[in-house]
């Protein structure tokens, strides 16, 4: 992670430096060059921090250099941000505010003799990331791994289906050709443990040969093979070619193991598989000779198990509660006859539990702690106020197994970890919306654009896939094209990334209580759920911080202003009829929702926000927007919706919105939702040709023409629905659409339609259709 802050704040210092509408007075403070100084030391710094990542917590001085380099990146990552928020106010203003540029220029000297500072630190300490042994964690996931031998039957709950499924696939099936069999889920789900306890009951009595071997995430494919054969010889038959196997190349590696298994019906479990290409690498030394031989991969991440066959591979879930119980009364009671829990310790066994969140891994190792306490209320109530999923803690295999959890995060590529880690701000339980969370991601800055290739919101939207193929999100809700639609973090994940993103990323949450703030922590990201008296007497002015989401709280919204550096403000569920001008004056501000508030009015110099990406006004009560909206040129989603009731319970109907003037102007506009069609709003939908997704009300056939030659110059749209005037007998001829949308890939329609079917069917092929009525 320590690599990952360099290259975010590498990029948005190359950002700030793009922005030649502010270098109007940069050059007169020295603050341009300082800036392209402090990027460049930060460059150099990065091959160090690369390898520092690596130690993970074996090195105690690396580990305090790198939280010293952190503060100083943040502290440039301040002033970088300071420098977009200034050179918003214009030029003009610019000379107005030369005390604040000097300010500045003096802040970045410092930031950058501090960088100097603790690079000569790095070398009068000679400060080496370790070369000796693998990390801690590797240790500990090996010794877990291997132990899945050794389990017995009372540590094995909850698995009889899929075993019967399993031992079906190896030895019932008549298909004599070798078949790959996957078995994923997330970190501690028990995929090891079942796959261990068939191959141990089959491995010798149904197969010629066998081997079990754990594959390491940072594996060699020449490694990979010698395990294999070691596992193969481990009976004690001597290898087929002499020499020491260290010393053979790939190519006899594979041919050793073909060599081996040529006319043998064998059984191949590879566990814990990281790399999607694995078994593309692989497949050649497993020969196939039609004797029914299988080969077995465990992984986290479903985009490696998609090399199996989908009728091959198995999905497994966290336990139901009944069963956790049993694994837990098995474990934790394991010397008591009959293995049941004492009733006076129920509620404290059932509290723990719950925060093993049905992981096996989780359970087993609350369980072993307990069995070794005193079965007293007292024991056990310490045990629970003082039970932390850390990996830094010293509780017998609670740290093992949160390094296990932990490794699913620590793989994740710096900006899909900085984006995951992000989803830490959200409460227990909290439904993720797609689309909402994307833009956010965007509007952050944790997702680089792929000019001429893909927008930022494409790359986020593949960093959200990744994160729920690799078990660390759950798909709650998914779409028509099967993709994730909302999401949950599981509970003892969302805990492990909570201490990881309030360290290094400054995030902090406060739930159902009064918020107090500790004057010496950074807060940079800030969500208040369901808190009372959230004002500026108890939010003290967090000038650094970055992100502010308000769920159902009692808000005084008049402080937000105080927040000069915000670049998103996320309100859900707040009871206030207006936004407060001030919000104006947050020149860095990219994403504003106010969605499912009372909020009735938006600032009138709404226009002001030059950087403002996301407007999501969905279920507010805005009715209408003010005229500088058109003014918004970096606006990329517009999402309206004004709902009729005020009270948050009622379901709506609502109502669409009507645009003003000037939308033509809004050449950024990806996404525009729930509007009013007029023909003149039709007719400045031409110009907007980024166009994604497009959602019209109050369609008639007045606009139809003009609504069919803007829509024909949408190159990029994907999702359209139209609606008609409702009660109106209006008829929309789709046939007028020529050329059609080509990458159309969603059609919602709800009024009369002309050869709608037909149409349909010659110009969209890969066309959904949804809400046709």
């Amino acid at each position: 992670m320590a690599e990952a802050i360099a290259i975010s704040l590498s990029a948005k210092l190359a950002m700030v430096l793009s922005r030649s509408a502010a270098f109007g007075l940069w050059p007169l403070f020295g603050v341009r060059s300082d800036i392209a100084a402090a990027a460049r030391d930060l460059d150099i710094l990065r091959a160090f921090l690369r390898l520092a990542d690596s130690c993970h917590g074996t090195n105690m001085l690396a580990a305090a250099w790198i939280r010293q380099v952190r503060d100083a990146a943040f502290e440039l990552e301040d002033v970088a941000d300071e420098c977009c928020y200034l050179s918003g106010h214009g030029r003009i203003r610019n000379w107005v505010n030369v005390r604040a540029w000097f300010a500045l220029s003096r802040r970045l000297r410092k930031a950058r003799e501090r960088l100097s500072q603790l690079s000569a630190a790095k070398e009068q300490y000679d400060i080496r990331p370790a070369d000796g042994p693998a990390p801690p964690v590797a240790t500990a996931s090996q010794i877990l791994t291997e132990s899945a031998h050794f389990l017995s039957k009372e540590e094995i709950v909850g698995f009889a289906a899929h075993e019967r499924q399993l031992l079906e696939w190896e030895i019932e099936d008549v298909e004599p050709q070798l078949s790959l069999i996957a078995v994923w889920g997330m970190g501690g789900v028990g995929k090891t443990t079942l796959v261990t306890r068939v191959y141990n009951e089959v491995a010798t009595s149904r197969f010629h040969c066998a081997a079990w071997v754990a594959v390491s995430k940072d594996f060699t494919m020449d490694d990979l093979l010698r395990k294999i054969l070691k596992e193969l010889y481990r009976d004690g038959d001597a290898p087929a070619s002499g020499g020491s196997a260290a010393d053979v190349d790939f190519r006899s590696l594979v041919g050793a193991v073909r060599g081996h298994l040529r006319q043998k019906k064998y059984l191949v479990v590879l566990d814990d598989v990281w790399d999607a290409h694995l078994w593309d690498k692989l497949h050649h030394a497993f020969v196939d000779d039609a004797t029914g031989s299988r080969v077995v991969i465990t992984t986290r991440s479903r985009d490696v198990a998609m090399a199996a066959a989908p009728e091959r591979t198995m999905m497994l879930e966290p336990l139901p509660w009944r069963e956790a119980w049993n694994l837990f009364c098995n474990v934790a009671f394991r010397n008591v006859n009959g293995q049941t829990c004492p009733s006076h310790l129920e509620e404290l066994a059932a509290n723990m539990l719950q925060r093993c969140c049905g992981l096996p891994l989780a359970i087993v190792s609350v369980g072993n702690l307990l069995a070794q306490k005193d079965r007293t209320e007292f024991a056990w109530r310490n045990i629970r106020d003082s039970l932390v999923w850390d990996e830094r803690c010293s509780y017998l295999g609670i740290g093992d197994a949160a390094s296990i959890l932990n490794l699913s995060i620590d793989d994740l590529p710096h900006n899909l970890k900085k984006c995951f880690l992000s989803c830490s701000i959200y409460p227990e339980d909290f439904l993720i919306k797609r689309k909402i969370q994307i833009r956010m991601w965007v509007a952050q800055g944790f997702v680089e654009e792929k000019p001429g290739q893909h927008t930022a919101e494409d790359v986020a939207d593949d960093y959200l896939d990744q994160l729920v193929q690799r078990s660390l999100m759950q798909a709650v809700v998914r779409n028509e094209f099967g993709r994730a639609k909302s999401c949950i973090i599981h509970d003892l994940i969302r805990e492990l990334i909570i201490h990881k993103s309030r360290e290094q990323e400054g995030y902090f949450q406060f739930a159902k209580c009064k918020i107090a703030m500790d004057g010496n922590i950074r807060i940079r990201h800030l969500a208040v759920d369901r808190c009372e008296e959230v004002d500026s007497q108890h939010v003290r002015p967090l000038a650094t911080l970055r992100s502010f989401i308000a769920l159902g709280s009692n808000l005084d919204v008049s402080f937000l202003s105080h927040f000069r550096l915000l670049t998103v403000l996320n309100l859900w569920f707040i009871e206030i009829n207006k936004l407060p001008d001030s919000v104006t004056n947050l020149h860095n501000l990219r994403y504003l929702g106010i969605r499912s508030t009372l909020i009735e009015q938006l600032p009138k110099e709404l226009g002001k926000l030059q950087k403002l990406q996301t407007l999501d006004a969905k279920a507010s009560m805005v009715q209408r927007l003010p005229s500088s909206t058109a003014k918004l040129k970096s606006l990329r989603h517009l999402i309206l919706f004004t709902r009729q009731a005020s009270d948050f319970n009622v379901p709506l109907p609502g109502m669409a919105v009507t645009v003003p003037d000037g939308l033509e102007r809004l050449s950024s506009l990806q996404t525009l939702k729930y509007v009013r069609a007029d023909k003149k709003m039709v007719r400045s939908l031409a110009e907007l040709q980024q166009m994604r997704s497009l959602e019209l009300f109050d369609v008639n056939p007045g606009c139809m023409v003009d609504l069919s030659s803007s829509i024909s110059r949408m190159s990029r749209l994907l999702r359209l629905g139209l609606r008609t005037e409702p009660g109106a007998d209006a008829v929309l001829d789709l046939e007028s659409i020529c050329p059609p949308p080509l990458k159309l890939q969603k059609l919602a329609m709800k009024g009369s339609l002309l050869e709608f079917l037909g149409y349909a069917g010659t110009a969209f092929a890969k066309l959904r259709v949804g809400g046709l009525s």
